[in-house]
């Protein structure tokens, strides 16, 4: 917890929302593609960029090396236009896929640009040329037939098997899979886009999860005077593991993984299965459009809340007058409310010269004038629901809670270097709870409007699910359970 810093500045970098229809493009863009891993027939790509959360991109491979890449973009851009069915289009700052079923010996190039939903071609392209090999091999099968790719060998013990919704440690989840295991070798479970699966890099991602499973577990052994070991966090027999997956089509996967750390060298994997996009039901499309929030300062912010995941989560833009930077807000479908929390939201921000560059992120603030940094995770700071008199309002999360913070308001902070500061005018921009959703300013108090509600204390009393997954697996899930 660390004292609100009393400068207050402007952000410099004009950022940019890819939501309405009057949103301006990010000019800025820029990404970055490379290539490793090449073999006569994959080839495995990264696409990185330096824009918003809510920046858009599409990249596409052609054995078209000697034409002009604006041509070749043009072209790539009206078949997606044409199309319209939005395939390949992404978001994710970093993203990687594993190129399959290419001819050996032949020169290739991926290219990756800025485009909207629309077709229409923003910021910066980059792009990568690479030759596969002349010829490879496709793995090699042990004694009892299992195929075995770079060290890692099928493991026919392990069943995996997509179940969908259901409960799991007491709790509901939309997506579970389930392992059924004949023996008691120990593993961890993930999930990959089944376009980017491929046994050649589980070794590689096998690997990458030891290490965010130690992190976390030092982490967690250090916050709760604890002294749980990564044997602790793997599963033996049968076993189950939730996800928070967006619509696609994905594989889940089971590696072995030794008591000391170490990968054992077997996997299994699940049928490929489809996670659908739902159907927004008429409560969540209420939330959606444009509003006025007035706060118990009698202070206004004109927001934008925007689909992200139809019945679970939505973009907000606007909090604070400020419209650089949108922040997720998640839905819950059973109190027919929003949860804001606390996230990072933009990095290396380009301030100026005075205070250099440094991340964006969105904290809430309590009664005695402290905010909150994300050191120990994100937190909840707000819900906003409906209230007996059919109006919006915002209150603060933890009601009830014991040793909750106060949480009065919520706003964005620059963190440079060591130093925080507020990034909103404290006093005319950032709103105070309790606080009102209003089609237009109005002059009588939300405070006064939202007497005898109780804060929505009814609402919650404990946090009931994780808001925003902590861990790589549920293994670890258990720990804080």
């Amino acid at each position: 917890m660390v004292a609100v810093a009393a400068i207050a500045m402007a952000a410099c970098d004009e950022g940019s929302e890819s939501k309405g229809d009057d949103a301006k493009l990010n000019q800025e863009l820029v990404l970055e593609v490379d290539v490793d891993n090449i073999t006569a027939t994959t080839a495995k790509v990264k696409v990185t960029h330096n824009g918003l959360a809510t920046d858009t991109w599409y990249g596409f491979l052609t054995e078209d090396v000697y034409d002009s890449e604006e041509e070749l973009i043009a072209m790539a851009a009206e078949q997606f236009a044409a199309e319209g069915t939005g395939e390949g289009l992404r978001k994710s700052k970093s993203y990687v896929t594993v190129l399959k079923e290419l001819t050996p010996d032949t020169a290739y190039k991926y290219i990756a640009f800025g485009m909207t939903a629309e077709g229409v071609v923003y910021g910066s392209s980059a792009s990568v040329e690479f030759t596969t090999e002349a010829s490879g091999s496709s793995g090699d099968e042990n004694e009892s037939g299992d195929q075995t790719v770079n060290g890692m060998t099928l493991h026919s013990a392990w069943t995996l098997r997509y179940i969908g919704a259901g409960t799991l440690y007491e709790q509901k989840f939309d997506h579970i899979v389930e392992v059924k295991s004949t023996d008691t070798n120990p593993y961890v479970v993930t999930v990959v886009y089944a376009s980017e699966y491929d046994p050649k890099y589980l070794r590689e991602l096998g690997e990458e999860l030891i290490v965010q499973m130690k992190e976390y577990l030092a982490y967690f052994n250090q916050a709760n005077n604890t002294t749980y070991t990564l044997n602790d966090m793997l599963y033996r027999g049968d076993g189950a593991e939730a996800f928070d997956l967006e619509p696609g089509y994905y594989k889940a996967v089971a590696i072995g993984v030794k008591a000391d750390g170490t990968l054992s060298g077997l996997y299994s994997t699940s049928d490929t299965f489809e996670v659908k996009t739902p159907i927004a039901t008429d409560a969540y499309k209420a939330w959606l459009g444009e509003w006025t929030i007035l706060g118990a300062n009698n202070v206004t912010n004109s927001i934008s809340l925007t689909t992200k995941m139809p019945n679970k989560s939505l973009y907000m833009v606007g909090w604070s007058n400020i419209s650089d930077w949108s922040v997720e807000v998640e839905y819950n479908s059973d109190l027919d409310s929003l949860f804001f929390y606390s996230q990072l939201v933009a990095e290396d921000v380009d301030f100026g010269t005075e205070y250099g560059v440094g991340d964006v992120y969105f904290l809430g603030f309590d009664d005695d004038d402290y905010f909150y940094t994300t050191g120990s995770g994100d937190y909840y700071i707000c819900i906003a629901g409906i209230l007996d008199t059919g109006a919006r309002g915002i209150a603060r999360y933890g009601v009830g809670v014991t040793d909750y913070p106060q949480f009065n308001r919520m706003s964005f902070m620059a963190h440079i270097g060591d130093e925080y500061y507020s990034i909103a005018d404290l006093e005319k921009d950032v709103l105070t709870y309790p606080a009102l959703f209003v089609e237009s300013a109005q002059t009588t108090s939300a405070a006064e409007h939202l007497k005898g509600n109780c804060c929505f204390a009814k609402l919650r009393s404990e946090r009931e699910y994780t808001l925003i997954p902590i861990a790589p697996t549920a293994a670890i899930e258990k720990i804080v359970r």
